[in-house]
Order: structure tokens, then C-alpha cells, then sequence
């Protein structure tokens, strides 16, 4: 029984050994998905990013771009506290980065920046 139980793990470890050096760089991705952070920026990024009237109205009053604020999908991580994941309709989640927190709401068919905030925030669009 345990001679069987090794060979089936050799012919696992083969396995895995093929698939991560024929498909470079898709093994890990695959990989990380079930880290939550990552599934969750990468739902995000997937989808087209829709701006909000409260959000365009601090990218005015900053004089910033949308690209620069988006930015904060490629280095920043999601604050699970101030998220709200357990939203039935539409979840809404919160990316942070050093200088910028961002909210997203994430439905099913779309993703809308709803707000961010900068450390020195100083508009008046609410």
C-alpha cells in the first residue's frame, strides 16, 4: 500500500515538474489565485473600471488622471476591514497603497471607482 502511495506522489511531483517548465509563469499565477488579495485585484483589473460622479469630481480638484489613481491596483493591497465583502448586490472593497485609498464597488457585470482619498485631501465634493 505504501509502495503504491509513492509512486502515485512520483508521478504527481513529474507532473507538476512538466506543467510549471512547458507553461512558464502560468503555474504560478494559477498558484497565486487562492490568495484572497490577489483574487480580488485581479477581478478588479479584469473588468472595465467605471468613474463615479464623486470620484471625477477629486480627480478635478486635484488635477490628477484616472491612470494615476488606478495605479494603486498594481501595488496596493485590499483593506478587508473598511471592505464590504458580504454585500449582496455589489461588494465593495477598499485598495490602499502608502499615500492613496481607493474604493471600488465590484458587481457582476461591472467595477465602479466610487471614491478615494488622498493624506493631504482638501475638496469639497461631497
Amino acid at each position: 500500500m505504501a509502495r503504491r502511495f509513492f509512486i502515485f506522489l512520483f508521478g504527481v511531483l513529474i507532473g507538476v515538474m512538466v506543467i510549471r517548465f512547458a507553461f512558464p509563469g502560468r503555474f504560478v499565477e494559477y498558484a497565486q489565485y487562492f490568495d484572497i488579495n490577489y483574487r480580488v485585484l485581479y477581478h478588479l483589473k479584469s473588468d472595465t473600471i467605471n468613474i463615479s460622479p464623486n470620484a471625477q469630481c477629486h480627480l478635478d480638484c486635484f488635477n490628477i488622471e484616472q491612470k494615476d489613481v488606478l495605479n494603486v491596483l498594481e501595488d496596493g493591497s485590499i483593506n478587508f476591514e473598511k471592505s464590504d465583502q458580504r454585500a449582496e448586490l455589489c461588494k465593495y472593497y477598499v485598495v490602499e497603497n502608502e499615500s492613496l485609498s481607493v474604493g471600488f464597488e465590484l458587481c457582476d457585470e461591472k467595477v465602479t471607482l466610487k471614491n478615494f482619498s488622498i493624506e493631504q485631501d482638501s475638496c469639497s465634493c461631497y
